[in-house]
């Protein structure tokens, strides 16, 4: 009987050596001490060229403020200018004393001047880099630069970037003035035909001065607030304008992004306002002609305040209500519509990419969307439903005695 070669039993552990070769070790790792961590990062535009900032965190300062020492900044902010973002970027080495990490970027800061010149030539960087995750959001600097935005102190969060991006996320889910946009809905949005994306934008309260120094954050009152305004619409990639927390707040009930919100109508019948907080909401865009649309905007309210005299119990106020919560919304939408038309003359709402998804043959007859948009017969109507009046029948008005 022949033996089998010897080879052919090697030749299993052999192949599973050279598979497992690749496996061994981490290439790409990178080391807490040799690099800085970038959480925040402005782009400006100063006579043509790019000023980066970037806000890189210092880990034993965070550490040891929250254990109630540490007498350094908790971030440090460098700044450089290049002929590209990647050039900005590489000059700026020589100020940081280790490589920078972008991975756990939180917040990107465009100035004004990059917003209204054109936002594809920092957005390609930003796309390209394999480092950048897409969970950051973008937000636009207004009556300020991007620099001026990340050299501001935080009075609560160590690290203003973090605060930053937290007070967006907790203004958006609660407020709805506001939008979380992020790399990916962004291009998504550019990318669009028959909507123009916005970015919210961020404006600078108080004195600058002040605000850059770390004993500022210490005061009961700061004296600097980073406070969130509205948003920024723009016309493929170029600003168009401002737009106000009202017009805000109608482009997120008409693009279906309201979490929650508090609507503030007057009483019916009698002075005084009624507050509700709307819960649920859900808008959607009918293309009835191609100059002509519809919006339905159905919401679910509760009753969060009565600043008047109203028997609740009678079933024609809570009618009149709902008629008054109606009345208020159908007011904001056609007034933000009319001011995106005749002022901003730029489509943020998506009413060309409900024609175009609706009725593709007339969309593509249609040689310049926003010029079209202008005159274009925008009907809302709003459907509210109040589920609950809250905890107690009467107002406060009535329960006290007089």
């Amino acid at each position: 009987m022949m033996r089998k070669p010897r080879i052919s039993r090697l030749a299993p552990a052999l192949l599973c050596l050279l598979l497992l070769l690749p496996l061994a070790g981490c290439w790409s790792r990178h080391e807490l001490n040799d690099i800085s961590i970038v959480v925040g990062m402005g782009i400006d535009k100063k006579n043509g060229r790019y000023q980066v900032s970037a806000q890189i965190v210092n880990p034993g300062q965070v550490t040891q403020k929250k254990n109630g020492g540490g007498s350094f900044s908790p971030v440090v902010t460098y700044q450089a200018s290049g002929l590209t973002i990647p050039d900005a970027l590489a000059r700026m080495t020589v100020k940081a004393a280790r490589d920078l990490y972008l991975s756990h970027l939180r917040i990107l800061i465009l100035g004004e001047e990059i917003a209204r010149g054109g936002i594809s030539k920092p957005l390609d960087f930003i796309s390209r880099n394999r480092e950048l995750r897409t969970d950051f959001f973008l937000i636009v600097a207004k009556n300020a630069s991007a620099s001026e935005i990340l050299d501001m102190y935080s009075p609560i969060d160590p690290i203003p970037s973090n605060s930053l991006f937290t007070k967006l996320e907790t203004s958006d889910n609660t407020w709805s003035a506001t939008g979380k946009v992020t790399l990916d809905r962004l291009i998504q949005d550019l990318s669009k035909e028959g909507k123009g994306p916005a970015l919210t934008t961020i404006e600078l309260i108080g004195k600058p001065q002040a605000g850059e120094k770390i004993s500022s954050a210490q005061n009961i009152n700061p004296a600097v607030v980073l406070k969130y305004d509205g948003m920024a619409a723009f016309k493929y990639d170029r600003m168009a304008g401002w737009m106000d927390e009202n017009d805000a707040r109608v482009l997120n009930f008409i693009q279906n992004s309201t979490y929650m919100t508090t609507l503030t109508a007057p009483c019916p019948g009698s002075k005084g306002l009624v507050s509700y907080q709307v819960l649920r909401s859900k808008a959607k865009i009918r293309s009835l002609a191609p100059d002509e649309f519809e919006v339905v905007l159905h919401t679910q309210q509760d009753i969060a305040d009565i600043g008047c005299r109203l028997d609740i119990t009678d079933p024609s106020t809570l009618s009149a209500l709902t008629k008054a919560a109606d009345e208020k919304l159908e007011a904001m939408m056609n007034k933000t519509i009319r001011k995106l038309q005749k002022q901003l003359k730029v489509d943020v709402f998506g009413f060309g990419d409900a024609l175009h998804r609706q009725n593709p043959k007339e969309w593509h007859k249609i040689k310049d969307w926003n010029r079209e948009f202008e005159t274009a017969k925008v009907k809302v109507k709003s459907v509210s439903t109040i589920r609950r009046i809250g905890t107690t029948i009467k107002s406060m008005e009535d329960e006290i005695k007089k």
